[in-house]
């Protein structure tokens, strides 16, 4: 079986410090989703999966709120074919806090109301003032349909009995599910945009790549050298933290006018770039083919 990582008293404040500790000594939006799963006796790799973050993270903020420590056995797979993917759940969470009706989370989702229900008694989520409970525009609802049909995957369909390549499968923060891969009968990571993103994502959150290679199974060296190679800028040392906090990772993208580019010379590949930056990817430009490119030219 795999180990599937990726997924309210204080009051919740918006984060705008880039130290990357703010969100450990402030109210996190889903403190009172995390409560409800320790004490429904979620253990650490379904709450993360759920909530797409590290456990490191989760272990963090169970220390902050005072909760019980969670188990740490192993995500359970479900193989029923109605069961919930990962990422529904996540989902789920986001309209029960953001005050959808169930009615609405449950067309959004294509599940009944009585499923809806269930799974928030199964979370233990929180219970909702009905004052401050609406029905989201018809128009969002459709969106969200179109947008999550693409995710209704469970983990049965992402794993093969005898995938010998597959390092380790992770809900990300947008509840999408990523596969890492390695090259067949070779030692390498098999680097796809996907995989690329989601290094990025972590990097820009100011997570260590000691760390962001320990969450993903990857050789942290590997981690920093394809940083590099997909145009991350550099980070301060100090700055550098060992959790992965979604939130602060788009705060600071927002804020650094970087984005993310299509190389011109290779199409299909991905780079971080200043917005009137670079077109060429570093990795198009050690490529054989550009360096030929290149002398043709004069």
């Amino acid at each position: 079986m795999f180990l599937f990582h990726a997924p309210v008293v204080a009051p919740v404040l918006p984060i705008s410090s880039l130290a990357g500790e703010a969100v450990m000594q402030v109210g996190w939006r889903y403190d009172a989703a995390l409560a409800g799963m320790v004490g429904k006796g979620h253990g650490v790799a379904s709450i993360a999966t759920f909530l797409g973050v590290d456990s490191a993270f989760v272990l963090e903020r169970v220390l902050v709120r005072g909760l019980a420590t969670p188990h740490d056995r192993p995500l359970r797979t479900r193989r029923h074919p109605k069961a919930w993917p990962a990422a529904h759940f996540r989902r789920l969470i986001d309209c029960w806090l953001d005050g959808w009706k169930a009615a609405s989370a449950a067309e959004a989702l294509g599940r009944s109301v009585n499923s809806i229900y269930a799974q928030v008694r199964r979370l233990g989520l929180p219970r909702r003032p009905r004052r401050e409970l609406h029905q989201p525009a018809r128009d969002t609802v459709e969106r969200m349909q179109r947008e999550w049909g693409s995710l209704g995957h469970t983990y049965r369909d992402v794993v093969r009995p005898t995938d010998e390549t597959l390092v380790q499968i992770i809900t990300r923060a947008n509840g999408e599910i990523l596969r890492i891969e390695r090259k067949k009968n070779r030692n390498e990571i098999r680097w796809t945009p996907a995989l690329d993103h989601e290094i990025s994502e972590r990097s820009w959150a100011n997570q260590h790549y000691k760390a962001i290679g320990k969450a993903l199974s990857i050789s942290h060296r590997a981690v920093r050298t394809r940083l590099s190679l997909i145009g991350m800028p550099s980070h301060e040392r100090e700055d550098l933290v060992e959790h992965y906090d979604p939130a602060l990772g788009r705060e600071r993208l927002r804020r650094s006018g970087y984005r993310w580019r299509e190389c011109s010379f290779r199409k299909g590949q991905f780079f971080w770039s200043a917005h009137y930056g670079e077109t060429t990817s570093k990795l198009a430009k050690k490529s054989k083919a550009y360096q030929e490119a290149s002398l043709t030219a004069f």
